[in-house]
């Protein structure tokens, strides 16, 4: 039996590791609790993230330092106005030596793929991510190629004011577990990241992971088996009513599943194994944000004012 195959079988990690994780990443990520704990709570629920910020806010560091702590492949795709679905999910070279083709992987073959920019590629190649980030697995040339366990996707956008950005389909935003900005830090913590920072050199992989190989798997599957009440169901049904009545009369089913998903980690991360509903009004606008169109200060007032107006069971 393998390493991991024994993992499998072993114990389930403490839950305090978690909270170990989101105080590892503040090393790297400074001032960034709330990011940090959505971050962590969309890949422990299985879902992927939507970071819309512009260069130089932290979103590489926060991408490779949750990678290292919690021991995942990493790689990262530069999208640009010319990138091919061949240049994410991989391309069959012919080899003149065997005289057939050999399926060369792109980037997408990793547990943990940064997407920067993403709305600047064509829709083509955000196409191509689309049925990764749905179903784990690449289609090229008739074949299926299945995708590492986990995968998740941490994507990156421009604003939309901005020139040459295409702004991603319905479909694909819906494949988004949670989205944030990560903005600029306090002044008080700017001080602190100039006075120790040197120009052309970048520390992501600060100390030693805080997870065992194999340990963030474990703690995935114990996710989904978070005690999510029946009480719970119906607060969480009683928001989607109005939201529904409010401005968003589609949302999805997956959305509302996106919501528990990201509830049930929230619980994880603060140590228990039964959500309460302040675990689904700590993810709530995070997770349907960016369902509303162009995030606005509006559409988070609108998701706030929701949480305000629904009794609390």
């Amino acid at each position: 039996m393998s390493a991991a195959e024994e993992k499998l079988v072993g114990e389930t990690p403490d839950l305090a590791r978690l909270a170990d994780v989101v105080n590892a990443v503040l090393v790297t990520v400074r001032d960034k609790e709330e990011q940090v704990r959505l971050a962590l709570a969309a890949m422990l629920s299985g879902g992927h993230l939507l970071v819309e910020d512009a260069p130089g806010m932290g979103k590489t560091s926060l991408a490779r330092t949750l990678g290292h702590h919690l021991q995942l492949d990493w790689s990262r795709l530069q999208c640009t106005n010319d990138t091919t679905p061949s240049d994410i999910v991989g391309v069959n070279i012919f080899d003149p030596k065997s005289g057939d083709f050999q399926f060369r992987q792109g980037p997408v073959f990793t547990q943990l793929l940064l997407a920067d920019e993403l709305n600047r590629s064509p829709s083509k190649s955000q196409s191509a991510l689309l049925e990764a980030m749905a179903e784990r697995q690449v289609t090229v040339d008739g074949s299926s190629f299945a995708l590492p366990e986990p995968f998740i996707v941490i994507a990156t956008q421009n604003p939309t004011e901005q020139i040459g950005v295409s702004p991603l389909p319905e479909s694909q935003l819906d494949r988004f577990a949670v989205s944030f900005s990560l903005g600029l830090p306090s002044d008080a913590i700017e001080s602190d990241i100039l006075r120790d920072a040197v120009s052309g050199e970048e520390n992501f992989e600060q100390g030693e992971p805080v997870l065992a190989a194999g340990d963030f798997n474990l703690l995935r599957r114990q996710c989904a088996q978070i005690t999510f009440s029946d009480a719970i169901i119906g607060y969480l049904q009683a928001l989607a009513t109005q939201l529904r009545a409010a401005s968003l009369p589609n949302l999805s089913v997956r959305a509302l599943i996106q919501v528990k998903g990201l509830a049930q980690a929230h619980a994880m991360i603060e140590g228990r194994d039964y959500c309460q509903p302040e675990d689904v009004q700590a993810v709530f606008t995070h997770a349907l944000r960016h369902r509303l169109g162009p995030v606005s200060g509006a559409n988070i007032a609108l998701l706030q004012d929701i949480l305000q107006q629904v009794d609390v069971p």
